[in-house]
């Protein structure tokens, strides 16, 4: 998918899986032994996160979600792929209900060395001044309430089971920081995830714990979300982007080698190399961060 070319750092360049972040070779086996958890990982971004980690050399794969059928075809997918990795369903999850992210974390052989979070709702299509109530909160409390129960659930057990190491890679959107019309409430929920990792990243780091968190926009994939919602025929020809790329992009920032990107926004399509190029200016600037434009931050305000 065309994106503007003024990004201080990055281009998009990709729009399928190149060498640099291709499990089967560069980062052939970085996954070994990793237990993965994938929510939304029924279909379409989730589903090629799960494959990914899989070919990654990923022991154990779980894989989320609301409906059972496309997890059982995401599982036979991951079989075929990755004979070796094993494959645990959990169905019927509901990530934004307290009671079923605990029966999900309750059911876990153990604690997931990555989590990405993937599972999101887009039902509001309507300005503003014409939205459905109750389809405008909807999107917000699905998306806003469900990144906070899967992450503090598992920020919780990461405690529990004495475990300071970690990675939490959170599916971003474009629609965070770029106007997209009728989309208001899905954006205000990506703008939060933006911050929420931010914060998730930055005080994770003040305990003294490597628990890393990042946002991945995954690009222009005609995911079954877009298909749903009332999108302009032209943005959905250039929805071209593979989501296999956004899943070789999330094996790649599981990696220490990515550290300098956590708790900030990526986009699938940069060039994973390139960024390592660029690493102490966006260090030193600290970009890839929701910020407010014009507004120059000082200690104590």
């Amino acid at each position: 998918m065309d994106y503007p070319q003024d990004f201080a750092v990055g281009r998009p360049r990709h729009s399928d899986v190149y060498p640099f972040i291709d499990p089967r070779a560069s980062l052939k086996g970085v996954a070994q032994g990793k237990l993965v958890l994938v929510t939304g990982a029924g279909t379409g971004i989730g589903k090629a996160i799960a494959e990914q980690f899989a070919i990654a050399g990923a022991s154990s794969v779980i894989i989320a979600g609301r409906r059972a059928e496309p997890l059982e075809e995401t599982k036979t997918s991951i079989e075929l792929l990755a004979p070796s990795c094993k494959v645990l369903v959990r169905g019927g999850t509901d990530v934004a209900d307290k009671v079923s992210v605990k029966n999900l974390m309750d059911s876990l052989p153990e604690v997931p060395d990555i989590l990405v979070h993937s599972a999101a709702v887009s039902l509001s299509t309507a300005a503003i001044d014409e939205s459905n109530p109750d389809w405008w909160l909807g999107d917000i409390d699905n998306n806003i309430r469900g990144m906070y129960m899967i992450t503090t659930a598992y920020l919780g057990a990461l405690k529990e089971a004495g475990k300071t190491k970690a990675r939490i890679i959170n599916v971003g959107s474009i629609a965070s920081w770029r106007y997209v019309y009728g989309r208001s409430s899905y954006a205000a929920s990506k703008v939060a995830m933006n911050t929420f990792t931010e914060y998730i990243d930055r005080e994770q780091q003040a305990a003294g714990n490597d628990i890393r968190c990042v946002v991945m926009h995954p690009g222009g994939v005609l995911t079954d979300l877009i298909k749903n919602t009332v999108v302009p025929e032209a943005i959905i020809g250039r929805m071209t982007d593979k989501a296999e790329l956004s899943g070789a992009t999330a094996v790649y920032l599981s990696t220490d080698r990515s550290n300098f990107l956590m708790g900030r926004f990526v986009l699938a399509t940069w060039d994973m190399e390139e960024l390592e190029q660029q690493k102490d200016k966006i260090l030193k600037e600290d970009l890839l961060k929701t910020r407010v434009m014009g507004v120059e931050w000082r200690d104590g305000f």
